[in-house]
């Protein structure tokens, strides 16, 4: 699978994420309280996807790789 696949999935994942949760506290199956709670892990998202960065980059002395061909 290319980085472009798979970035394209990590962003699919995270969006219906944020809307199974956001739709638990509306329907009250999860308390307001928690989505507070998780607010205070926003800092984790930069963080994922700057160590998302470095392991796609190739390491020094590699020949970076040919994109996938269609």
């Amino acid at each position: 699978m290319s980085s472009r696949n798979r970035s394209g999935w990590f962003g699919a994942v995270v969006l219906i994420a944020v809307g199974v949760v956001g739709m638990a506290v509306n329907f009250n199956l999860v308390p307001r309280e928690f989505l507070s709670q998780l607010w205070k892990l926003w800092p984790v998202v930069p963080l994922a996807i700057g160590i998302g960065i470095l392991l796609r980059r190739p390491r020094s002395g590699e020949a970076p790789s040919q994109p996938d061909k269609p």
